[in-house]
């Protein structure tokens, strides 16, 4: 980048604000896409688009309002040359994001955050253009580069690689279904490197892979939460971080109020007093990792009373299985009083729209056996594809990527392409991510905003901000095939490049044949004959009829290979690594995710629904377990397992499961711009390198740890010190 064209962005005003601050103003220096006449100042526009802050696929109406920034040029004029000037430049804004009320995902309603993905927008910290790494890889020292050079350069690299070794070019992306996905996908194709794999823990193979062992689907189950009448939710926090939390908490709403004369009942076993647990009629805390001895309980007791009104449909492989457990022994397993157990199992029963809604929000070595056994107990209810039920996922309009081993990947590969993946955060220590990077041969990352993994690449060549461009996302979760579109509306800030065009910038460089598919061409074949294209534009994304052929058909029990071998369903107890006292049990941040929005100081500031934590994280200890050890809420405390150790602020939450010390993901990054840089600590960093084997998945919830008090601390700032619980008579 030369330097006269150099600009530095000081802040972001309103015009009236800008009017007062200076003097001086220019003509827009970047161009509207909106025509100038048609935005008149005071005057808000909305325009469709999807929000990316986790894989959810959420329609969203973006606000635009005419705005104005003061940018810092360096003058080129003869008289001022190489002094600093101050500009006023005038630019379309967005303001604010809401819910699309023509999706179905979000219906109109967005979480925290949606809302504050307009701040990752505008965060000083992006990335303004190409950058090549000018130090030592991991020292995030980097200079900026043109994007001719930075596409030369990286098409050199990826070539020579490609020639002895294409096997190992290894692609490392996100859990999302998008047109970048369908870009990285075709891309590696191309170039004849392996399919690109997936880095998260929140990429929800397990679900996947228990749908289709026990139905033959492929996808996500679709759970008609709305119109069941009792549900019995396993290990799923599905108004917190599962999944689709927007989509289901509209869907509980209904569940709740929508119907005049019936409140529906939620029971819910967990091991944390999660959101979902906290919203629920009744919580049953179950031990960490005994949700498959759970579920083997409950569909044994159905038996036992007779409440199973389907079983007959049931291959007798299953219910072989099911009689043959011992039901004391599951019980004890599980933690929970058997008195108790047995009057949740008849109230589900014994009610005319039950559903068992499953899932692994923590990741234990038999999370798909547990899901499995959701299944087989859903099959004997009889509401397998009915209404009220568990209903096949639509054919995706973009299909996901399922391979979440990419720690392997990683350690074999020569040259490595980041996009949307963290992996040196996502991993503990000992999947020795770091030292794959330092070994590879080349390393090049699409990053928005300096990471902790892109700290490591070669050349950075960011990414549009998904409101700077054109995107298709297809919802995690669909009963009907489904597509959220945005368009381009506003121009991008920086110098940025969206990733199917910089793929295709670098195939041409290979000279290699690759073109990415657009919205329209992802859209296309699926739309009815009566929607046209324009019409998808403007509201936003479609979702197709019932009656397209394209949906599959439910069906009414699983293949007959998923469910009578002994193997596709067990009762195996869950396996934990380490010989430490506690169990840690990292989740699922309502505010922060999987720690990929740590950097939006709005959310830093959003109070942590347990411990009203803001701009901290906690450990949540029990209160016999911190009576024992002398700790109090706001003390320094080392959780250390085999692999290493970090010290967290405390907080005795009154609900935490004795023995179970739960942390939500979000702090301890080394690299994420201002807000998030050492701030906190990452509990992935100590876990073992215990893995879900019918996946390959990070079993996050399968390491014990030490725990012990350093003293008094700082670092625990709560939006209320102290904590309030309802009056007898107010309890739910």
């Amino acid at each position: 980048m030369e330097r006269r064209n150099f600009f530095k962005i000081l802040s972001t005003a309103s015009a009236g604000a800008v009017a007062t601050s200076c003097g001086t103003s220019t003509d827009a220096l970047i161009p509207l896409l909106v025509p100038e006449q048609d935005l008149i100042p005071g005057v808000e526009y909305w325009h469709p688009s999807v929000c990316t802050a986790c894989p959810s696929g959420c329609g969203v109406l973006a606000r635009v309002m005419d705005g104005e920034r003061i940018i810092e040029r360096i003058s080129v004029e003869r008289s001022t040359a190489g002094k600093t000037e101050k500009l006023r430049q005038r630019l379309a804004a967005i303001k604010k994001l809401e819910g699309n009320p023509l999706d179905h995902v979000s219906g109109g309603r967005l979480c925290a955050r949606g809302q504050a993905s307009v701040q990752s927008l505008y965060n000083p910290d992006r990335l303004r253009g190409p950058m090549k790494r000018s130090g030592v890889r991991g020292e995030a020292t980097f200079q900026p580069i043109s994007w001719k050079q930075a596409i030369a350069e990286a098409s050199d690299q990826l070539l020579k690689i490609k020639a002895e070794a294409a096997d190992r070019i290894a692609i490392v992306t996100g859990p999302g279904a998008n047109t970048r996905t369908l870009a990285l996908r075709g891309f590696a194709k191309a170039i004849g490197a392996p399919e690109p794999v997936v880095c998260s823990v929140a990429s929800w193979a397990a679900e996947r892979k228990a749908a289709e062992l026990a139905l033959n689907w492929q996808g996500l189950p679709f759970y008609d939460v709305t119109n069941a009448r009792h549900i019995l939710s396993v290990g799923a926090d599905f108004l917190g971080g599962w999944i689709s939390p927007v989509h289901y908490a509209r869907q509980f709403g209904a569940f709740r109020q929508a119907r005049t004369e019936i409140r529906g009942y939620l029971a819910h076993a967990e091991s944390r007093l999660s959101i979902t647990a906290s919203a629920a009629d009744q919580w049953l805390p179950l031990k960490p990792g005994s949700e498959a001895q759970f579920l083997a309980a409950v569909g044994r007791i159905l038996l036992d009373l007779n409440l199973a009104p389907k079983a007959s449909s049931v291959p007798a492989g299953v219910l072989a299985a099911f009689r043959g457990f011992d039901l004391a022994a599951l019980i004890a397993a599980t933690g929970i009083d058997e008195r108790r157990l047995r009057q949740a199992v008849e109230q589900l029963g014994r009610s005319e729209g039950p559903l068992v809604l499953a899932g692994a929000s923590s990741i234990h070595t038999n999370s798909v056996d547990a899901i499995i056994a959701s299944h087989c107990v859903n099959m004997m209810l009889g509401n397998i594809g009915a209404p009220g039920g568990i209903l096949p996922p639509a054919k995706a309009a973009i299909e996901p990527l399922t391979n979440p081993r990419f720690a392997e990947a990683l350690s074999q590969a020569r040259a490595i392409i980041l996009d949307e993946a963290n992996p040196l955060y996502t991993a503990p220590k000992s999947a020795h991510i770091k030292e794959a990077l330092t070994k590879a041969g080349f390393v090049l990352s699409f990053a928005t905003t300096l990471d902790d993994s892109a700290a490591w690449a070669d050349l950075i060549l960011p990414a549009h901000h998904s409101l700077e461009g054109e995107l298709a996302v297809a919802p995690s979760t669909a009963s009907r095939v489904s597509l959220a579109v945005g368009g381009a509306f506003v121009q991008p800030l920086y110098e940025t490049q969206a990733v199917p065009a910089t793929l295709a910038a670098l195939a041409a460089g290979m000279n290699v044949t690759f073109q990415p598919a657009t919205a329209k061409e992802i859209a296309e074949p699926l739309l009815p004959k009566d929607l046209p294209w324009e019409t998808v534009v403007r509201e936003g994304g479609f979702h197709a009829d019932p009656g397209l052929p394209s949906v599959p058909a439910p069906k009414s029990k699983p293949a007959a290979k998923a469910v009578s071998s002994p193997a596709t369903f067990s009762v195996n107890p869950a396996k934990f690594e380490g010989d430490g006292p506690f169990l840690l049990q990292p989740y699922l941040s309502p505010q922060l995710h999987d720690g990929s929005l740590s950097n939006l100081p709005w959310l830093q500031e959003c109070p942590d629904p347990a411990s009203s934590a803001v701009w901290s994280l906690p450990v949540e200890i029990d209160p016999v377990t911190a009576q024992k050890l002398g700790i109090a809420s706001g003390d320094n405390v080392k959780l250390e397992s085999a692999t290493g150790s970090i010290t967290v602020p405390a907080y005795i939450h009154p609900g935490a499961v004795p023995g179970v010390l739960s942390m939500a993901l979000g702090g301890g990054h080394q690299h994420f711009g201002r807000y998030a840089s050492g701030r906190g600590a990452n509990p992935l960093e100590i876990l073992a390198l215990a893995h879900e084997p019918a996946t390959g998945d990070l079993a996050t919830g399968a390491t014990r740890v030490r725990l012990t008090r350093i003293g008094p601390g700082k670092d625990l700032i709560q939006y209320s010190a102290e904590d309030k619980e309802e009056r007898p008579h107010a309890h739910r």
